[in-house]
């Protein structure tokens, strides 16, 4: 899979003394938030190396239920998104990770060994250590269990692994490529990784593993998985400090549409909105991505800073809905109101409602279908756009600052139905009620002077 748009974050040199291996190992830590490697340093999963017809042996630990079997880890392949299980090997939930073995079947002079893992949360990150056995030891244990330690059994040291960031959860798509300085790590048949969680405050730290791959410095030279993934990348001034990734793999068609009308737009609105949604102490994210899916069904959602879209609802609203509609999912990047304590209680109609104002009344043109048709049976708490057209009104008439202090609130987990009283002078359901019969006003004039 040929890479693009690669940060690397940290190299560095592990300096192992003679017992524990043959020299100078190297160790390169590349992480991707745009979910794609560029060859600086750590090449891509490579499907003909010499791990690829190894036997992989899970010698301690489970194998998570969802997740995929060993197997995942030599097909040369990195899932298609950063959530997918079935795709990765990772262990079970209740465990402090476990240990896997690799027989390549003979000793073979090592060139470099790359491990590639890929999860938008604290599971992206790899800590394992590494040994590696020519198998030739008369205490040879190719099998060690955890708390047994693998230098006493035949094993050497190679290196220690740890891409965990200082702060953050860290996630993301890592490659780790392990390789001496000079020349070949060793002469090795079994290689061993003793694999550990990337945190223990949940049930939900053992990493997502996508491939390990060995190269043999005297195999054929390595074939990478064609890259079908397309992208782009904003690049525009006015988006600045900001980066916004569009995948539309699933959606060549949209790729004029997607230069000339959407990327624009996006780099456009989010500083807006960043702007629109300030509360003290927050930082709104630095990175999106936008993702054009055919497994996904519903217009679109958003899950932390990703954004993933119906390519079908898409293709139809592009010269309709379809800008308007992410501007709505920009509103809720910039949210991000499930990181504090209690914030997990706010309404989930003014959430929507705030994501529908920013769209209607700032970026639409026309404030559409706003206004709810049976005023009778219409409520604030009707979300969206009717939540929208609530807050317009109350924007205009009592408090200019209304949806900023509303935010900040949800933002920090204080949000309370009293809050609306406090900043207008009047309660929440006094507040619906002269909305509701400013409309009737309204419609009433309508009808007298068609």
């Amino acid at each position: 899979m040929p890479c693009r748009n690669l940060l690397t974050v940290v190299t560095t040199l592990i300096l192992l003394t003679a017992a524990a291996a043959r020299a100078e190992v190297k160790v390169v830590i590349d992480r991707s938030d745009a979910a794609e490697f560029q060859e600086n340093g750590v090449p891509a999963p490579s499907q003909n190396d010499a791990a690829s017809k190894a036997k992989f042996s899970l010698i301690d630990g489970r194998r998570d239920s969802n997740s995929g079997p060993l197997e995942v880890l030599r097909d040369g392949r990195l899932p298609t998104k950063g959530d997918q299980p079935e795709s990765n090997f990772f262990f079970d939930q209740k465990l402090d990770g476990g240990r896997i073995a690799i027989d390549l079947g003979h000793a073979i002079d090592v060139k470099q060994v790359n491990t590639y893992s890929w999860h938008p949360g604290r599971r992206g990150p790899q800590v394992y250590t590494l040994y590696a056995a020519d198998g030739l030891a008369r205490d040879f244990d190719g099998q060690p269990k955890k708390g047994r330690e693998p230098t006493k059994c035949g094993w050497r040291l190679l290196t220690a692994v740890d891409t965990r960031p200082k702060s953050g959860e860290g996630g993301g798509l890592y490659g780790v490529s392990i390789a001496d300085s000079v020349g070949i790590i060793g002469k090795y048949r079994y290689l061993l990784f003793d694999i550990f969680q990337t945190e223990n405050d949940d049930s939900f730290g053992n990493t997502f593993y996508s491939e390990i791959d060995v190269v043999d410095a005297d195999g054929p030279a390595t074939v990478s998985t064609p890259d079908v993934k397309v992208r782009l990348l904003s690049k525009s001034p006015v988006s600045a400090p900001y980066q916004i990734t569009i995948d539309f793999t699933d959606a060549t068609d949209l790729k004029d549409w997607i230069q000339t009308t959407l990327q624009p737009a996006m780099d456009e609105w989010y500083p807006v909105v960043v702007e629109a949604l300030p509360s003290d102490g927050y930082t709104a994210p630095a990175k999106l991505s936008i993702a054009f899916t055919s497994d996904y069904r519903g217009v679109a959602a958003t899950t932390g800073t990703r954004v993933v879209c119906d390519v079908e609802w898409f293709r139809k609203e592009r010269d309709g809905q379809a800008v308007g509609a992410l501007v709505h999912e920009l509103v809720h990047v910039v949210q991000q109101y499930g990181k504090t304590r209690g914030a997990s209680g706010n309404p989930g109609w003014l959430v929507e409602g705030i994501a529908d104002y920013i769209r209607w009344f700032k970026y639409e043109p026309i404030p559409s279908g706003t206004r709810p048709e049976n005023l009778k049976k219409a409520k604030y708490t009707d979300s969206y756009r009717v939540t929208a057209g609530f807050l317009a009104y109350v924007v205009d008439k009592h408090d200019k600052q209304i949806i900023a202090k509303l935010n900040a609130s949800m933002r920090q987990g204080k949000y309370r139905d009293e809050l609306w009283k406090q900043h207008t002078g009047k309660t929440l359901d006094e507040l619906w009620d002269d909305y509701i019969a400013t409309l009737r006003e309204s419609r009433t004039e309508s009808r007298r002077h068609p």
